[in-house]
């Protein structure tokens, strides 16, 4: 009678465990699904927008695979890859979309959207590990990005390779205020940038994949409407702001 009470409490025990992690999952899918739909929500703002990140998550797969990054870390690099954007909730369509230069001020409001970011997935817990590469993902090689001006390896690995891909995108990817850049400009500019703006080892990266894979590269046709580039690169690729008079 006793061993046959143990297996009884034993099989109790084997279904509550799997129906918490039935639970578990099926939590953390609407969670997911939330997060998507407004990703998706920021991304139609713009045609120019679309898909972009998408995009960004393809460009940054191929860069971390070609660093051989664990299946872990390319799987939470893809998680920020798509989730790097839905703090734009919070920026104004007059700003996301304006086609000339920002002012100083739009510029600053832009410039908060990873901790917008940040603000919003705070609470879906299995995002753990990927908000820090949302948050870092402006930082610049050299120190000078935002929002915290980190600079070389204190920048995570994800979060260099997001800031190599995000700009991809935006080179290659019509904006309203301007034309998609030639794959040979889009080398150029990854130059320039490599160890300034980018990290040298991950734009060499891109570098080796826009040379043997440029076909990976030619249909992008989604981008980050233009002010990220410009917020975190000072480059004449995005566009510029205008300095207060």
């Amino acid at each position: 009678m006793l061993d046959r009470t143990s297996r009884h409490k034993g099989l109790e025990h084997a279904d509550l465990k799997a129906w918490l992690a039935r639970a578990r999952e099926h939590l953390r899918r609407a969670q997911l699904e939330s997060t998507h739909a407004l990703v998706a929500a920021v991304d139609a703002r713009d045609s120019y927008t679309r898909a972009h990140s998408h995009t960004v998550a393809a460009y940054s797969d191929a860069i971390g695979r070609r660093l051989e990054l664990s299946a872990a870390t390319l799987e939470t690099l893809r998680a920020a890859a798509l989730l790097h954007d839905v703090g734009k909730i919070g920026v104004p369509d007059a700003i996301l979309t304006k086609p000339g230069p920002l002012t100083a001020e739009e510029f600053d409001v832009v410039k908060r959207h990873p901790l917008t970011a940040l603000e919003i997935l705070h609470d879906v817990s299995f995002l753990a590990e990927v908000r820090p590469l949302i948050r870092h993902h402006h930082e610049r090689f050299d120190g000078g990005g935002y929002p915290d001006g980190l600079s070389g390896d204190a920048i995570p690995i994800g979060a260099r390779i997001l800031a190599v891909a995000d700009a991809l995108d935006t080179m290659l990817s019509p904006r309203i205020y301007k034309e998609a850049f030639s794959l040979d400009r889009a080398r150029r500019e990854l130059r320039a940038g490599s160890g300034s703006q980018f990290d040298p080892d991950v734009a060499t990266m891109a570098l080796r994949l826009l040379d043997e894979d440029p076909c990976f590269f030619s249909g992008s046709q989604a981008g980050n409407a233009g002010t990220d580039f410009q917020a975190h690169s000072g480059s004449k690729v995005g566009r510029e702001f205008a300095k207060p008079s």
